[in-house]
């Protein structure tokens, strides 16, 4: 059988029965109660993937689709996703993700009749986006939004591009969409150089191995659909769409698609909406989505993201983390680990380990990094012996072997994605211990005698 989240979660159900909790009472989305269950949940150190079986829609009837959240709140479970040993989930998952991005499975083509997402059609005036359980995240979000994966396809040559778009629910058939990606931007930019309408579905729901593929640091002009075969282990499996046919296929085994198209030159009010910073994103003039059809299983499970918290924080930092090891170890060879922190969503602090023979060698890693991603702000290098998945050990180093005369570099004038106070700047902290001065060595119990003890027979 093919990959799809319903069998994600019964994997986890047999196995790994801790990681889930489902909720049976009805649950109002709309109502902030979707997230306030999960801000309790995190508040209490809690991160299981939580399934709500009878979520209210937009209508405010209870939903025929159930609704799915904080599935990539750990990075255990986005090891068990890619088939991967949940002790590895540090730096070993990060490069596996690397390894990952760099193969390719060339997707099948099924009938529609062979794929779980047509069991359900509404296509033109039947279509009703209100029937799905759509969340209102924040008290200060402008409304509802839908937040996973989207797909575009070149009107030229063809590839189709995945990546992650929120979008606000603007009425039945309506959404008004963010087009994060720089790939998006180029792609609507052709279809409306055309004065034409660009076709856009969302992708409401399916394995999670699809979502951490379409992460993969790929280039343009990549064929994502390959990409996401390599991370699930088989080939995706495509259908034709309801709208555009064989000219524009979607994943079969997907819980619920939403076809439409974005018409040239349109704009309208965006935001505010609770970002990955934790902060709002305020008002903008973003295209919007003209709904053709809404596809689904049945008893699907609609997903989504709880934007500014661990999983959104984990979907950014893991696919950059392997990269980046990858071409410090091209360039220097001294690299030991890479982390993109929490502190920084994931996405613009990054904690680097070296093994340091001279002077210099830290600041030209984190000029690596920097050259990696265009998130990063800050980037914070130590020693090999310090734990960057550790950020008491990270910030123990940053406050003992860094002189700030000499170790912190500003780098201003220099882009930045995200609105943070640093504007348009970035910061390098050299904090590895110095090399060219008397320096103490840090305390160290002997390796012998931690070898020698076994914990547990002495507190036994």
């Amino acid at each position: 059988m093919a990959r799809d989240l319903t069998g994600f979660i019964t994997h986890l159900k047999e196995n790994y029965p801790e990681d889930l909790l489902e909720i049976g009472r009805t649950v109002r989305p709309q109502q902030y109660e979707v997230t306030a269950i999960l801000e309790h949940l995190t508040r209490a150190n809690r991160f299981p993937l939580v399934e709500f079986v009878s979520p209210s829609n937009i209508h405010g009837q209870v939903s025929e689709c159930s609704l799915v959240s904080n599935v990539f709140a750990t990075r255990e479970r986005c090891a068990t996703a890619l088939g991967y040993p949940r002790e590895k989930s540090k730096m070993p998952l990060s490069l596996e993700f690397a390894r990952l991005q760099t193969e390719r499975i060339v997707p099948e083509v099924v009938p529609r009749g062979d794929a779980p997402v047509k069991d359900i059609i509404q296509a033109g005036e039947q279509a009703d986006l209100g029937e799905l359980p759509i969340v209102r995240h924040y008290e200060m979000d402008i409304g509802p939004y839908v937040t996973m994966a989207c797909v575009m396809r070149d009107p030229d040559e063809g590839f189709y591009d995945v990546s992650f778009v929120k979008s606000l629910y603007r009425g039945p058939r309506k959404l008004g969409t963010a087009l994060h990606s720089s790939h998006f931007q180029r792609l609507l930019a052709k279809y409306e150089q055309r004065g034409q309408p660009a076709p856009i579905i969302h992708v409401l729901g399916h394995h999670p191995a699809f979502y951490l593929g379409s992460l993969a640091l790929a280039p343009w002009g990549n064929n994502d659909y390959d990409s996401i075969g390599a991370f699930l282990g088989e080939p995706l499996r495509l259908t034709p769409s309801e709208t555009w046919g064989s000219d524009f296929l979607v994943p079969a085994d997907a819980e619920i698609v939403v076809e439409g198209e974005m018409p040239p030159g349109v704009r309208e009010i965006l935001n505010p909406f609770g970002e990955v910073t934790r902060h709002y994103q305020p008002q903008t003039l973003r295209p919007v989505t003209n709904v053709t059809a809404v596809t689904r299983r049945r008893k699907a499970k609609m997903q989504d993201i709880f934007s500014g918290h661990h999983g959104h924080w984990n979907l950014g930092g893991i696919p950059k983390e392997g990269g980046i090891y990858n071409a410090i170890q091209r360039k220097t060879g001294n690299a030991v680990a890479v982390h993109m922190p929490h502190s920084g969503c994931g996405r613009f602090a990054c904690y680097i380990s070296i093994r340091k023979v001279r002077e210099g060698e830290a600041k030209m890693a984190a000029l690596e990094a920097l050259t990696q991603t265009r998130f990063i702000q800050w980037v914070a290098v130590v020693d090999e012996d310090v734990d960057v998945f550790n950020e008491s050990e990270v910030m123990w180093a940053v406050m003992t072997a860094t002189n700030p005369r000499r170790d912190v570099t500003v780098i201003d004038n220099a882009y930045n994605v995200l609105t943070t106070a640093m504007g348009q700047a970035k910061v390098i902290i050299d904090a590895t211990r110095p090399l060219d001065m008397a320096f103490p060595a840090p305390i160290r119990v002997p390796d012998e005698a931690m070898a020698a003890i076994k914990l547990e027979e002495w507190l036994s």
